[in-house]
């Protein structure tokens, strides 16, 4: 039995859907202007100058950047919905304690309860995480 009410389940549900569509909507945009910057690269080779060609690698890497942090989202969204049928979604690992429904429907994703995740991150600050 979950520790939220139906309405609750339903408000985070629509909350992950919404923010899982939206990042979608991105990383394709991103991945378009990557295409499309990478046609204007090499139709423009020969025309640009150094600094154009730093701040075109900048931006690539930005762009790469920005994919990255969007697809790890997705994933963790993504697993947030595959939790969600389970009995213990939204109980904190940490202290047992459930996570606040407001703040599973701001972040769906959210595996502990603020408290456990703000000693989490004091915790494991600097530590890398998985890319691409």
């Amino acid at each position: 039995m979950s520790v939220y009410s139906q309405m609750e389940i339903q408000a985070i549900r629509q909350s992950l859907e919404r923010q899982r569509e939206e990042l979608i909507a991105q990383v394709r945009a991103v991945l378009s202007e990557s295409e499309q910057n990478q046609f204007s690269a090499i139709l423009g080779r020969s025309a640009g100058d150094s600094s154009d060609e730093a701040l075109a690698t900048s931006l690539a890497d930005l762009s790469a950047a920005r994919l990255n942090l969007d697809i790890r989202r997705l994933r963790e969204l993504e697993a947030a919905a595959g939790r969600m049928d389970n009995p213990d979604f939204g109980v904190c690992p940490d202290c047992g304690v459930p996570i606040s429904p407001a703040r599973l429907v701001a972040n769906p994703a959210a595996l502990r309860c603020v408290a456990c995740q703000e000693t989490h991150e004091k915790t494991h600050a600097g530590q890398p995480h998985g890319s691409l």
